[in-house]
């Protein structure tokens, strides 16, 4: 009597499914060298950062889990767990891991389409790079969201759309805990089966406050047009543009800035895409509690399919980051912040549900502070990272 050999799948391990609920198991591992896991800087006029580089070599594990109710986008639910561990070899006092939990939801029935998400994080690593503020410290991070759109033609819409997010720092944390909300309304309107243009009103409040007590808060009002889906037959993406207005009763400070976004993608024949990603905004920062100000972000990537299997891909990318806070009436007025980087990273996609990645990526931060006797702060790092990926 033979012996029937029985193979083991990737979707008996890695996709269960118990009624209507898909269940999808997760892993990630990885190893990462830092150069400068303090963001030490090697000016001398910096008298807080500077000081020997201390790098680490530092192994990563990402178990994982994902619940979904439906196969379809029209109605979904599904909710995902996801830890994140770093072990530094040398720096074993500053492993930590993170925690992180999202639900998300979609439902359409006749006209009417309500979709809403949800995640919070409970983080322990080290934090900065910003200003001068480097420490080891738990937080809590919540962003809530829900948009409602009402189809009134066939070709027109409109919608309305809230959001919330919260970051609350331990109480002996020198970052400032930060809440904000923000409502917008608009309307939209199909010009073909691929593109669609919108416009909207929108009004939020954002908060800062210190550990000391201390609290700054504003209001944001704008409005913006925009479109999205496919421009042409090879490039998608999102175009928006705006103007936001900022004002604070604490301060008496009343600025007003243009917003934009952009997010292109650009087929450069059939292997190579380029991607383009530009943010401009008014925002709130952590680590300056009674200053807002403007930014502006970079990022261009080229991305290209190797080998006739296409399995293997190489991509590349830089990015530009500043930070303006004049006109801010706060603290740090007068205040710029500069982030340049660059990377590249060779993705290895052995099975649908496994690929591998090796990267490189340098980074430079630099800050004008001139309200300071520290006139400046600057800083470099470089990371080598090799990673794994197994899941659906």
């Amino acid at each position: 009597m033979g012996l029937q050999a029985q193979a083991v799948e990737p979707d008996d391990v890695l996709h269960f499914k118990v009624g209507n609920v898909h269940i999808r198991p997760q892993f990630g591992t990885g190893l990462n060298y830092n150069d400068n896991i303090f963001f030490r800087s090697t000016n001398p006029a910096d008298t807080v950062l500077f000081g020997p580089k201390e790098g680490d070599l530092i192994a990563n594990v990402n178990p994982g889990v994902s619940f979904t109710l439906g196969r379809n986008e029209i109605n979904t639910l599904s909710l995902t767990y996801r830890h994140d561990h770093r072990f530094y070899t040398d720096h074993s006092e500053v492993s930590s891991g993170d925690h992180a939990l999202s639900l998300a939801g979609a439902v359409t029935s006749g006209k009417v389409r309500i979709s809403t998400d949800h995640s919070l994080s409970y983080l322990t690593g080290i934090q900065g790079g910003t200003l001068a503020v480097i420490e080891q410290s738990d937080r809590i991070s919540l962003v809530d969201r829900l948009r409602v759109n009402l189809d009134v033609t066939p070709k027109s819409d409109v919608y309305v759309d809230g959001s919330y997010s919260l970051t609350d720092q331990d109480e002996s944390s020198q970052f400032s805990d930060f809440n904000s909300w923000s409502t917008a309304g608009g309307y939209g309107f199909k010009y073909s089966e691929n593109l669609r243009f919108f416009s909207q009103l929108s009004y939020g409040v954002q908060e800062t406050s210190a550990q000391s007590g201390n609290s700054r808060e504003w209001d944001f009002i704008g409005g913006s047009f925009g479109a999205e889906g496919n421009f042409t037959e090879k490039l998608t993406g999102t175009l928006q543009f705006g103007y936001q207005r900022r004002s604070s009763d604490t301060t008496g400070v009343s600025a007003g800035a243009p917003t934009v976004t952009a997010e292109l993608e650009q087929l450069l024949g059939d292997r190579t895409m380029v991607a383009l990603s530009y943010t401009r905004a008014n925002q709130v920062n952590v680590d300056a509690f009674d200053t807002a100000s403007v930014s502006d972000s970079f990022r261009l990537t080229l991305r290209r399919a190797l080998g006739n299997r296409q399995k293997w891909f190489a991509s590349v990318y830089g990015s530009y980051y500043q930070n303006d806070f004049s006109g801010s009436g706060g603290g740090s007025q007068g205040r710029s912040d500069t982030s340049m980087g660059f990377g590249a990273a060779l993705d290895y996609r052995i099975q649908e549900w496994m690929t591998t990645q090796f990267s490189y990526s340098f980074a430079d931060f630099s800050a004008d502070l001139p309200f300071s006797s520290r006139s400046s702060v600057d800083y470099q790092v470089n990371q080598v990272n090799l990673s794994a990926q197994f899941g659906f």
